[in-house]
């Protein structure tokens, strides 16, 4: 490949590098697109959700490997993140899922700039969305965006209600948590549907194909060593791996994840001093946040068995046949809770004013058992994520060498702060009561199944009445992170509220490295909000 020149070019194909790109190529710009993965659209596995499943940790997937995790015995986790064009949206289930408004308000307020207000972000929410409910509030929704959302009941003309939905539901108002049916102010405690992003036949809605490029010059397998500086310390392109440069006159977008955005800005000359100094990488500009701040959602997946897997209530069972089923992932419900003051007043040092207020944790139900080790998919089971929304652990992302070629060495610190162990305890004792101890699944469950492989052993079924040192050795355990991360790049530490790099120029970052603060749901909803956001202020800007 030539040296090549546009006016911006963007680093990284992903949710918010295609969101970006496109907008821009549709305001006349001269864009070039660079993707370090492959061209997926000739995978048929992608296409729809439940295929999907095989997706990650294959060839798409970077999967990380994390260094060992001192609070989860050591483990290493492998970090899943999209590597092809389109990235996670290519390998993620299709959890369309805002956070709750608080957690955009904190965001801004800690970035001081209320555009990532939930106010803020309201408008970017509404003009990505392409919503299936035409009643509801056009303040909230959006109804002709490119992202098509639907709830899990509404799809396929209400084919894809469960047989346990409303059974589940019931149970939640038992523990005395109700139905939140429209979220009014952006408020999300509650029973919530479960809305994914799907087009109209059920098929996956990934970003290079929802945002065109067809007046983008793309470039797959195309993989970026470092950003290139003046003197003046402008950006004035990108070197990549093999020594060809790619210039812009105008600007460089990074949009490469929280693992991989962290790791450029550093063998570019932008990071902690005494990490390039290591390296022997010369120092353009010290910016010692960059790499941490690393947060994600910390969850546990559950298996819980069925008295009569005939009735055909989960994946697998002969049942459970209804075509539309297989449309989507089998899940419906998502419970988002605040946690008692109890917890909170243990954990004061590490909580903030309004915490009593805040969603911590979520629960969601699915009717297939999501790779749970040693239990079968055939119907006998169902299965619980519960998820902490807002942990207060905090990892770290820096390199292992000047080499492009090494993966970063990421520490995430999962369940590092008691607050964070105190609530996913809680968090996990409520999912158990909700399928083993009310009224409407009790005749339905008929206890948890622990996951059996090598390494588990000694692990036993979890009840009600397991203490917390059991509940929190199965959170070391068995516990994983739902690839949620952000924070590397953190919005008032290592760019300002329009994304701009500090203490250089011509450079700004896409991506959610740059959400400072940790945010309820699943994280597309705002990234694409965010996107359609910063592509209308480099777009004013330019």
């Amino acid at each position: 490949m030539a040296d090549l020149i546009a006016d911006y070019v963007v680093v990284g194909g992903g949710l918010a590098g295609c969101v970006i790109a496109s907008r821009l190529s549709q305001n006349n710009k001269d864009v070039i697109l660079l993707e370090a993965g492959p061209d997926p659209s000739d995978n048929p596995a992608i296409e729809f959700f439940l295929s999907g499943l095989s997706l990650q940790g294959g060839e798409l997937d970077y999967a990380y490997p994390s260094e060992p995790v001192a609070t989860t015995v050591d483990r290493v986790h492998h970090l899943s993140a999209g590597k092809a064009l389109g990235g996670g949206t290519v390998i993620n289930f299709g959890g369309w899922l805002r956070g709750d408004a608080a957690d955009y308000d904190e965001w801004a307020e800690v970035a001081g700039d209320k555009h990532w207000s939930y106010e803020g972000l309201k408008p970017w929410f509404v003009k990505s969305e392409n919503f299936y409910d035409s009643g509801a509030d056009p303040q909230e929704h959006g109804f002709d965006g490119p992202m098509h959302v639907t709830s899990i009941a509404a799809a396929e003309k209400g084919q894809r209600k469960h047989p346990l939905r409303d059974i589940v539901k019931n149970a939640w108002a038992e523990l005395g948590v109700s139905y939140n049916r429209d979220r009014k102010n952006g408020v999300s405690t509650g029973v919530n549907e479960m809305h994914e992003n799907c087009s109209k036949e059920g098929r996956r809605q990934p970003s290079h194909v929802a945002y065109p490029l067809n007046h983008v010059k793309v470039f797959t397998n195309t993989s970026v060593y470092r950003v290139t500086f003046d003197d003046a310390k402008k950006a004035t392109g990108v070197e990549l791996v093999g020594g060809r440069k790619v210039a812009a006159r105008k600007q460089v977008i990074i949009s490469a994840g929280s693992y991989q955005t962290p790791k450029i800005l550093m063998l570019s000359g932008i990071g902690p001093a005494a990490d390039l100094a290591e390296h022997g990488i010369p120092l353009v500009h010290e910016s010692p946040h960059v790499g941490q701040n690393l947060h994600d959602h910390y969850a546990i997946h559950l298996a819980f068995r069925l008295r009569d897997p005939s009735l055909g209530y989960a994946f697998g069972s002969a049942g459970f046949r209804n075509p539309a089923f297989l449309k989507g992932l089998p899940w419906d419900w998502i419970a988002n809770q605040p946690l008692p003051e109890e917890i909170l007043s243990k954990n004061q040092h590490e909580t903030k004013p309004g915490w009593e207020k805040r969603n911590v944790y979520e629960v969601l139900t699915a009717y297939v058992v999501p790779g749970i080790p040693g239990i079968p998919i055939d119907g006998s089971h169902i299965a619980t994520s519960t998820m902490l929304l807002l942990p207060t652990s905090r990892g770290t992302v820096t390199i292992r060498s000047s080499s492009a070629t090494d993966l970063p060495r990421v520490q995430p610190n999962y369940l590092s702060t008691q607050l964070d162990r105190d609530a996913l305890i809680h968090a996990t004792r409520t999912t158990v009561k909700l399928l083993t101890a009310t009224e409407s699944l009790k005749p339905i469950i008929e206890g948890e199944s622990p996951p059996v492989k090598e390494g588990l052993e000694g692990l036993t079924p979890l009840t009600v009445d397991s203490s917390d040192e059991v509940i929190l050795e199965r959170l070391q355990r068995t516990g994983e992170q739902h690839q949620h991360s952000g924070g590397t790049a953190a919005m008032g530490k290592v760019v300002n509220g329009e994304g701009r790099v500090l203490g250089v120029t011509g450079l700004r970052i896409a991506d959610a490295s740059i959400i400072p603060v940790p945010l309820g749901g699943h994280p597309q909803a705002t990234l694409y909000a965010m996107a359609e956001q910063l592509a209308s202020m480099i777009i004013a800007d330019s």
